[in-house]
């Protein structure tokens, strides 16, 4: 039996797609990734091959056209697909469903997708990686987040060793993506002028690499697991594979979800802060005093907040996705 996975568009329908992949290759399965409308070049050497997509407008229309004659072959030559969301899902289900094949869809966030929604009566299922979701789906499944199995917690004298951290302060981590984040970074630097943390910051692009007496920006690190050891609380968007991080490395975190794209996000950081595991801002109203509020209460209640994300966190949801698909189908 061939598994076909097919993903596109950001890092947030790719990263789960490429820890089902390698968990899929664990268990010599015929299995292969094609993407679609790429933003970005994640997992871009591991599939098989890129295909055209784009938002379902009349504009659009020929690279649609052009993704389904694309995608028909393999999508033919496959007994079973599983779809990580996004636009770029519609030319080869499209394909799947003319040709009568088995469909599941992966749903990575904790409000439904369009494409998802659409493709549902034609689906096996609907996989969830946030509990909430399971609610709006008829053929629901609560199954986590899918992490890659490389993510592993070193000692935390370790991990500021590798940093080069020499501190007694409470350390603060801050991300924002590979991008960066213009409010975000800002927070950083003030944060950093208080005295009171030290902070550690991948600014991405959009922000200037430097270090200081209590702080450490970064553009892009490449060991992030000596990221998340290092540091004591972490402030962060709320995109699925960062919040299965967190609780993967048990870091109590602040989310300040990123405003816009529909604030899918704020729903993703719901998803955890109902579950006891975080806190929230949103970003109007994500001010230096309120900010450091959260901070205190996230180092005093420390023990339990680490507690809550260990029984939030799902194991090896890659491994669940792979087995539900395969012993189904």
């Amino acid at each position: 039996m061939r598994l076909l996975l097919v993903s596109g568009g950001t890092g947030g329908h790719i990263s789960p797609a490429l820890a089902v992949l390698d968990r899929a290759l664990e268990s010599y399965t015929d299995v292969d990734l094609i993407l679609g409308g790429l933003k970005v070049r994640m997992g871009i050497n591991r599939a098989k091959f890129v295909y055209n997509a784009a938002e379902l407008k009349l504009k659009n229309l020929p690279i649609i056209a052009d993704g389904i004659f694309r995608t028909f072959t393999e999508v033919w030559r496959s007994d079973v697909l599983l779809a990580f969301g996004g636009y770029p899902i519609f030319p080869p289900l499209f394909n799947a469903v003319l040709l009568g094949r088995d469909i599941y869809l992966f749903e990575g966030d904790a409000m439904p997708g369009k494409a998802n929604r659409f493709f549902e009566p034609f689906s096996r299922g609907v996989l969830c990686a946030f509990r909430h979701s399971v609610r709006f789906y008829k053929k629901g499944v609560f199954v986590g987040i899918p992490i890659r199995k490389a993510l592993i917690p070193i000692p935390k004298e370790e991990a500021m060793e590798r940093l080069g951290i020499h501190t007694e302060l409470p350390v603060v981590g801050i991300m924002g993506g590979s991008q960066g984040s213009l409010f975000l970074n800002s927070l950083a630097e003030e944060l950093a002028e208080t005295g009171k943390y030290f902070v550690v910051a991948l600014v991405g692009k959009r922000g200037q690499a430097r270090r200081g007496k209590n702080y450490l920006f970064i553009n892009f690190l490449e060991e992030i697991e000596a990221f998340y050891s290092a540091i004591d609380v972490v402030i962060t968007r709320a995109g699925m594979s960062s919040i299965g991080e967190i609780a993967l490395m048990g870091v109590p975190p602040l989310f300040i979800p990123y405003p816009y794209a529909g604030g899918h996000q704020i729903h993703n950081a719901l998803d955890v802060v109902n579950f006891g595991a975080a806190e929230m801002l949103l970003q109007e109203e994500a001010d230096l005093e309120k900010v450091r509020n959260k901070l205190r209460l996230l180092l005093f209640k420390d023990a339990l907040y680490r507690k809550r994300l260990h029984h939030y966190f799902v194991p090896d949801a890659a491994g669940r996705i792979v087995k539900l698909v395969l012993s189904q189908v």
